[in-house]
């Protein structure tokens, strides 16, 4: 129970990454405020976490609104009374050329990939400061930390998600606030199957994407909660202003 009694928000918690670490670290005793604008997925997973013996309700947010951020932090002090893990997991892709991209979808990928983990960071930095520390975890990408083509917009998004978390973890080291970066490879998961199957060849599609990763396959949802469990546990205590990637190998090219 490594995260037992702990007050923990995640964003984008209903599908894929998210609703696998909620489903992980609500086993591992983590109270949870789970946030997402997919309701009704949401509140099937709080059922299931809850049918499980787990403890979590939802919160619909759009992490791009400011209000929504502040809103789903103080939803977590109020039901628990406190803070002790912020996970920022919630993102969207563009998968496009700048000059294809328009100003609406520039706005939108910013908004949720970089305004809403700082929007909500800033929120509850000054909680977790009142009650004597917390955790803060980022989604990033392996895209963060190498770039891919056809996705510029993305790739500068989360980048700087992955200096948000080193700048924070510097910001807070003597204050007992860690702050890291998850950045995962090619993972399988229900928005990475849609994309795939949109292909005008989905089976060659997918191929491509196991042959890309080198260890010959792709991540799981629930190999990146086991990552993102560490990291917001205590048995990463010494570990701040990290970006792990989490890909396979792929960054190691």
């Amino acid at each position: 129970m490594r995260l037992r009694d702990r007050a923990t928000v995640i964003t984008g918690a209903s599908l894929g990454i998210g609703r696998a670490c909620a489903l992980r670290f609500a086993r591992e005793g983590a109270r949870l405020v789970l946030a997402d604008v997919h309701s009704e997925a949401g509140e099937s997973l709080v059922r299931e976490i809850a049918a499980a013996g787990g403890t979590a309700c939802f919160v619909r947010a759009d992490v791009a609104r400011r209000e929504d951020n502040e809103s789903l932090i103080d939803a977590c002090v109020d039901v628990y009374g406190r803070i002790d893990v912020l996970f920022c997991n919630a993102g969207v892709n563009l998968p496009k050329r700048l000059p294809d991209s328009t100003d609406a979808e520039i706005s939108r990928l910013l908004g949720v990939n970089v305004l809403g983990p700082t929007y909500a960071a800033r929120h509850a930095i000054p909680h977790m400061l009142r009650q004597g520390g917390g955790t803060i975890l980022f989604t990033a990408s392996k895209t963060g930390l190498v770039a891919q083509t056809d996705s510029p917009v993305y790739c500068a998004s989360k980048g700087a998600v992955v200096m948000l978390a080193k700048a924070l973890a510097l910001d807070y080291a003597t204050q007992n606030i860690r702050v890291n970066a998850l950045c995962p490879g090619i993972i399988d998961t229900p928005m990475l199957r849609a994309f795939a199957d949109a292909m005008p060849d989905p089976d060659a599609a997918w191929s491509e994407y196991e042959r890309a990763q080198p260890i010959g396959r792709l991540g799981t949802a629930e190999e990146c909660a086991d990552a993102a469990l560490w990291l917001v546990s205590d048995e990463a205590s010494f570990v701040t202003g990290v970006a792990l990637p989490i890909d396979g190998g792929f960054t190691a090219m």
